[in-house]
């Protein structure tokens, strides 16, 4: 593995670029957001707020995809109180939300907006989870395609033609940057969210008719060519700083986790659902990272924390199965500890992790991976 010698990034991470500097692109982006006329980019995006607003009322202004968390209480913020727009919330509910996730969400409809729930039907979510785990290594698959294509379908519902999405994740976590519009195409170059994984007959093997789908398939071309469907990152346009930014949400009554979450050292991101943990677990054994390093390289280049001192938070907090939730975690997909196992060893990448005598994984006596390599070999 090679890490990035300014934050702690590997290049096992999907799409990141490094310089000939060994600098990765996420680091990159940073020191090019600085470059930004941000009070121009703010202009800009007033223009296109203005050219989308119902001039009559007869619909909402925007669509804005909502979770609950700190950057939906932020584009929230900047839409409704700074820009004066009446959007209309609406997010994809995982079955496995948790009271911060309740709380938070019942905080952001204090900001006087318009809300739509939508929670999935929860057979057919637990076995599109299952599908995901054992197929994909991700058992958050079905909420990451229903975040992104209930949204669109709402758009067209509604004849709303402006979707505003929070954060560039290829801006801030490194890739091409992806540009400021978030469609169909941007989704599928940048791996967001499996959608060509819904084929019928691997639905219909795992008892899920293919009328039950309806909530994860993406509007056609011709509903979103008639309503003029255009999805906007809002952090295109307003420099996007975390701790600023949380500083604002939680004045606005944003609540975070009462301790950090689990494979981090911090407790403000992913607070709402059971299984984000799982998800994170799977990217390290995938990868060879996980979200402490995620928000270790997030200081290190914001210049709150030292490499060095990201690289033991890194040790310390991440690669462990999270404990919290494993127990209703194998209930719920009725599996075994021996099976989860299995699956493990089906998506961990062998390089990056210690072998026994026959070749497989090692695991301690918790069942955890030992990972070989943290930082470059000098």
């Amino acid at each position: 593995m090679r890490f990035c010698k300014k934050c702690l990034y590997p290049d096992t991470k999907p799409q990141l670029q490094f310089d000939e500097n060994g600098i990765c692109d996420a680091c990159n982006w940073t020191v090019e957001k600085e470059k930004i006329d941000w009070d121009a980019r703010k202009r800009d995006l007033s223009i296109i707020l203005e050219k989308f607003r119902s001039k009559d009322g007869s619909r909402y202004d925007c669509i804005i995809p909502v979770s609950g968390g700190k950057d939906s209480h932020f584009q929230t913020h900047v839409i409704v109180n700074e820009f004066g727009l009446r959007p209309l919330l609406v997010s994809f509910h995982p079955i496995d939300l948790i009271p911060l996730g309740r709380k938070n969400i019942e905080n952001l409809k204090k900001l006087g907006v318009d809300y739509i729930e939508f929670t999935p039907n929860p057979h057919v979510y637990r076995k599109m989870e299952k599908y995901g785990l054992q197929e994909l290594g991700d058992v958050n698959w079905p909420e990451h395609v229903g975040i992104f294509t209930v949204p669109f379908q709402v758009a067209v519902a509604y004849n709303v033609p402006l979707i505003i999405w929070g954060e560039n994740p290829q801006m801030e976590y490194g890739g091409s940057g992806g540009g400021s519009i978030l469609d169909k195409a941007w989704l599928e170059k940048h791996g967001a969210f499996w959608y060509d994984k819904i084929k019928p007959t691997i639905m219909t093997e795992r008892g899920i008719d293919i009328k039950d789908l309806k909530p994860y398939i993406y509007p056609s071309d011709e509903d979103l060519k008639r309503v003029g469907v255009t999805g906007i990152f809002l952090g295109q346009y307003i420099k996007y700083d975390i701790y600023k930014q949380l500083e604002i949400v939680e004045k606005l009554g944003f609540s975070r986790n009462p301790e950090p979450k689990e494979g981090t050292y911090t407790n403000w991101e992913n607070l709402d659902t059971k299984y984000t943990g799982m998800h994170d677990y799977f990217k390290w054994i995938k990868y060879g990272y996980g979200r402490a390093t995620d928000h270790a390289s997030i200081d290190i280049r914001a210049g709150r924390i030292t490499r060095e001192k990201g690289l033991k938070l890194v040790k310390e907090y991440e690669g462990k199965i999270p404990e919290k939730y494993f127990h209703d975690f194998l209930s719920d997909m009725q599996i075994t500890r021996e099976e989860f196992y299995k699956i493990v060893d089906k998506f961990a990448n062998k390089d990056l992790f210690r072998k026994d005598s026959n070749g497989n994984v090692w695991r301690d006596e918790k069942g955890n991976l030992q990972k070989l390599q943290y930082d470059n070999l000098i």
